[in-house]
């Protein structure tokens, strides 16, 4: 009995760090109901890797004060929690508000508000706005992004 508690314990520390993820084909079919094209998929999957590697509730704090949000880590100074976020695609509202959603939102199992949300960021700005794909995914290439089977 006593050496099964330390397994059990870890099995469910195990458990619980991978219960706050998404999987790639879950990330692709959150993208795919935003309308992005196969094309840019692989752009997407780096970015999710070296953001927040697949974990949607996760919260990062930068050197500003600010923090980053979720699945695709949106920042709290510019894309979530504005008081005058915005629901359009018009990219000097985005660019100007954010988006019309509480930044805590992107932290939950449901990351179809997060896609929409990253999806309008990127097309009004590009990739670049992220520094996980600025740092890692201006060539992607590689098995890892492949996102056939989904």
């Amino acid at each position: 009995m006593h050496c099964s508690f330390p397994i059990l314990l870890v099995l469910a520390l195990v458990g619980y760090s991978y219960g706050a993820t998404k999987t790639k084909c879950q990330v692709v079919q959150a993208l795919r109901n935003q309308n992005v094209p196969d094309s840019d998929l692989r752009d997407w999957l780096c970015l999710v890797k070296h953001e927040s590697n697949y974990r949607y509730d996760v919260v990062g704090t930068n050197s500003n004060g600010s923090k980053d949000y979720g699945i695709f880590q949106m920042n709290s100074n510019y894309f979530c929690g504005r008081p005058s976020g915005t629901s359009s695609s018009t990219c000097w509202r985005v660019n100007t508000y954010g988006c019309a959603d509480s930044c805590t939102s992107f932290t939950n199992s449901d990351i179809s508000n997060d896609a929409n949300c990253a999806v309008r960021v990127k097309n009004c700005g590009g990739f670049g706005k992220w520094y996980g794909w600025r740092n890692h995914c201006s060539n992607v290439q590689g098995s890892e992004y492949d996102y056939s089977t989904c």
